[in-house]
Order: structure tokens, then C-alpha cells, then sequence
């Protein structure tokens, strides 16, 4: 148990550390790399990582919610193009970090989804 707590207060903090990347509040909030993208739609329920390119490298996001959980969606043909999609049911994505690599690689800022964007 404490080892899960552990993990999760890590996590929390890579999320945490750098400064927040610009994202649009209309459609949502996209943050694109080139190699990879990910999406949070508008009401803060789904979010959506893709692998841009048939590189051999993996595409993930680590997102953060208002239940101060954290979550790892890996793009779900590995290396290959191609997306996944996951939701939230009562909490709100918060914040989201996108990485090219399975485990470890180069990441791009957090992005915190702010309330000023709420309609």
C-alpha cells in the first residue's frame, strides 16, 4: 500500500515539474510533438494519444484528475501509427504529459487544463 502511494505522489510530481504548454479550450485541449499527439475533449471525460509515425518508438500520456489519481495510456499498436482512447466517468482530466517511448524518452511539457476554459 505504501509502495502504491509512493508511486502515485511520483508520478504526480513528474507531472508537476515543468511549465505548462499552451492548449486551446474550444474543441478541447491537443498537444502535438510531431512524433505524437493527445486530445482531452471539451468536458474534461476523454482523453486520446496517437502515434504519428511508424518510427519503432512507443507514444504514451500520463494525464492527472480531480480525484488526484494518475493514469498511463499507451498509443495500442506500439510502435506502429495509430491511437487509443480513454474516459473518465465522474473526475475531470486535470493535466497531461506526452512522451515518445514506452517506459522512458523525450516528453513535452505538462499541460494543465484550467477552470477559465469552462463554459
Amino acid at each position: 500500500m505504501i509502495r502504491r502511494i509512493a508511486l502515485s505522489a511520483a508520478a504526480l510530481a513528474v507531472l508537476l515539474a515543468p511549465s505548462p504548454a499552451k492548449a486551446q479550450t474550444s474543441d478541447g485541449w491537443h498537444d502535438d510533438a510531431g512524433w505524437g499527439s493527445v486530445s482531452v475533449s471539451a468536458d474534461r471525460h476523454r482523453i486520446t494519444v496517437c502515434d504519428l509515425s511508424n518510427d519503432g518508438r512507443a507514444v504514451r500520456v500520463e494525464y492527472a484528475t480531480s480525484y488526484l489519481q494518475t493514469w498511463t495510456i499507451v498509443d495500442s499498436n506500439g510502435a506502429r501509427w495509430g491511437c487509443k482512447t480513454d474516459s473518465t466517468f465522474f473526475s475531470r482530466i486535470t493535466a497531461f504529459k506526452l512522451y515518445e517511448g514506452r517506459r522512458y524518452g523525450s516528453c513535452r511539457p505538462s499541460t494543465w487544463i484550467s477552470r477559465s476554459g469552462l463554459g
